[in-house]
């Protein structure tokens, strides 16, 4: 960044307001011109008191760097986002949080991401609010089908689908210039009491400079199962990579076994692809093609070459007309 741009002030100087604040500022600067869709500023004793102290029992999301809580303020459900203190190395810590302060902070007119609210510089590490949509995210509820589980039906699977491809559709194409999100998985993908699909976690994301296919910051960093092979190899990170996660998450949609986060496309023919949909789908009164063309763009999804993937506008397109085959 430009040091012009930064706001000079010493480090002994500066309390943890302060020093998130330069922070946040700088952040707004580089990504957006210094817009941001405005946000609320809570007090670190707001935060603490509205989640009765960070009480375990509050909590109803841990996900390695962070922790979801369920909170109360002023009368309204919220979930307070609190980082782990140990987790990663400071200057790559406050850079990913300021991230996702000012992504998430576009990207929240979208009616399938997690809205931001605002956020606390008064803590060490920044603490992120959030509407409250619930506690159930699509890990749970497909994958690992937690207690007491209700089966998502075919088409509820659907919707979870176009709604999360046009949330990254939009993160591609809407903002100021082009993003990626870099940590596409399904932990990462809310359910409200309807189902319907609410992105989290703008973290890792990076925009891609202008006249460059690719971004990146030196060091793969995305769950494995959903890194795409040539972001692995290379560091550099395309749009196309954004893809291949999400075709792991259509993937589990359809098939819902842990082991088609590894599989290769070359290992399944269409026969086999009907054989291992999931049970509870093949319960329904649905048109196995759908489940073809399903599978089939999910596998185009996780190709292993980067021009051989559609985009993600492409994707939600053939998910839409799917959808609307169920009609």
């Amino acid at each position: 960044m430009n040091s012009c741009l930064k706001l000079k002030m010493k480090d002994k100087e500066e309390t943890p307001f302060m020093k998130n604040g330069r922070l946040l500022l700088e952040e707004r600067i580089a990504l957006f011109n210094g817009k941001c869709n405005p946000i609320r500023f809570f007090s670190a004793k707001e935060l603490s008191t509205a989640t009765n102290n960070y009480d375990e029992s509050q909590l109803f999301l841990h996900d390695g760097s962070f922790k979801f809580y369920k909170g109360c303020l002023e009368g309204r459900l919220v979930s307070v986002k609190k980082f782990d203190d140990h987790r990663h190395r400071p200057l790559t810590r406050y850079e990913d949080i300021f991230k996702d302060v000012v992504i998430g902070s576009n990207m929240s007119i979208h009616k399938n991401v997690l809205k931001l609210l605002g956020c606390c510089l008064e803590t060490q590490w920044p603490t992120l609010v959030f509407e409250y949509v619930g506690h159930k995210n699509l890990k749970e509820c497909i994958r690992y089908r937690i207690e007491p589980y209700q089966p998502i039906q075919w088409k509820g699977r659907l919707r979870i689908a176009m709604g999360i491809a046009n949330a990254v559709a939009y993160l591609h194409t809407a903002l100021s210039m082009p993003f990626v999100h870099r940590d596409i998985q399904l932990s990462h993908i809310m359910l409200d009491e309807n189902n319907v699909p609410k992105l989290i976690d703008f973290s890792l994301s990076l925009p891609i400079p202008e006249g460059q296919l690719h971004a990146t910051d030196g060091v793969v960093r995305s769950r494995i199962g959903f890194v795409a092979p040539d972001y692995f190899l290379t560091s550099n990170f395309t749009q196309k990579d954004d893809v291949y996660s999400f075709g792991k998450i259509l993937l589990v949609l359809l098939y819902n076994e842990a082991h088609i986060l590894f599989f290769e496309k070359a290992e399944y023919d269409e026969q086999r692809l009907i054989e291992i949909v999931d049970p509870e789908l093949l319960k329904e009164s649905v048109d196995q093609q759908q489940f073809l063309t399903f599978g089939n763009l999910a596998l185009s999804c996780i190709s292993n070459k980067r021009e051989d993937r559609p985009t993600i506008t492409d994707v939600a397109k053939q998910l839409r007309q799917i959808y609307d085959q169920c009609l």
